[in-house]
C-alpha cells in the first residue's frame, strides 16, 4: 500500500535499444501520444525532454502536476517481471530489483538533506526478507562496490545521530499511516 506521498511516475529501462526506440518516438511529431491508447489522452503541461539518462516531461492530472520520467538504468540489468509483478495492469520491477534501485540510490543521495532519507525509507517500507536484501546488495554492489554497505549503514547513523530528522522526514513526505516507532523498526532491521 501507499505509506507517502510522491508526485512523480518513473519507469526504468535497462536496453539501450529499447531506450533508444522510446526517444525516438516520445521526441517524434506524436509526443505522448506515441505510447498511450486511443481515447486516452494525457494532460501533458510541459514538452518533452530527453537526454543521455532520462525522458521527462511534466503531466497534470486530476489538478495536480505529476512528474513523469523514463529513466535509462545503465548500472544494473533489471530482471523480466513476472506474472506477480504488475500494478493495475502495468509491469513492474521485481523485489529484487526495487531493492537493489533504492540501495543505489540511497548511496547516491542520502546525504542530501533536499531527499528526506525516502530511499532509506521506502526500502525499509518494503521490508525485504534477509535473503533478498542480501541479493540486492550484491546485485547493487556489482556496480557501486563496498560503498553500497557503507552507504546504508551511513544513512541509518545519521537519522539515529539527529533524533528529530526522522519526524522532518515523515513530515514533509505526508506519512501519516505508519508510526515513527514502526518506520524506525523497519530502518534498523535493513542493518542487523
Amino acid at each position: 500500500g501507499e505509506y507517502r506521498e510522491s508526485i512523480d511516475i518513473d519507469f526504468l529501462v535497462s536496453r539501450v535499444e529499447g531506450y533508444r526506440q522510446l526517444r525516438q518516438r516520445l521526441t517524434g511529431p506524436d509526443g505522448l501520444r506515441a505510447i498511450t491508447r486511443p481515447g486516452h489522452a494525457l494532460n501533458q503541461k510541459r514538452a518533452v525532454r530527453a537526454d543521455q539518462y532520462g525522458i521527462r516531461t511534466m503531466l497534470q492530472v486530476d489538478g495536480a502536476d505529476i512528474k513523469f520520467e523514463i529513466v535509462l538504468e545503465g548500472r544494473i540489468e533489471l530482471e523480466a517481471p513476472g506474472p506477480d509483478d504488475r500494478q493495475c495492469g502495468v509491469a513492474t520491477l521485481t523485489a529484487l530489483d526495487m531493492a537493489t534501485g533504492k540501495l543505489l540510490a540511497n548511496s547516491d543521495r542520502w546525504r542530501d538533506d533536499a531527499v528526506m532519507s525516502r530511499d532509506l525509507i521506502d526500502l525499509a517500507m518494503m521490508a525485504p526478507p534477509k535473503a533478498l536484501l542480501k541479493r540486492a546488495m550484491a546485485k547493487a554492489q556489482g556496480a557501486y562496490g563496498d560503498s553500497v554497505a557503507a552507504d546504508l549503514a551511513g544513512a541509518v547513523e545519521d537519522l539515529r545521530a539527529r533524533p528529530h530528522r526522522l519526524d522532518q522526514c515523515m513530515q514533509a513526505t505526508a506519512m501519516t499511516t505508519v508510526s515513527k516507532a514502526a518506520l524506525w523498526a523497519r530502518i534498523k532491521a535493513l542493518v542487523r
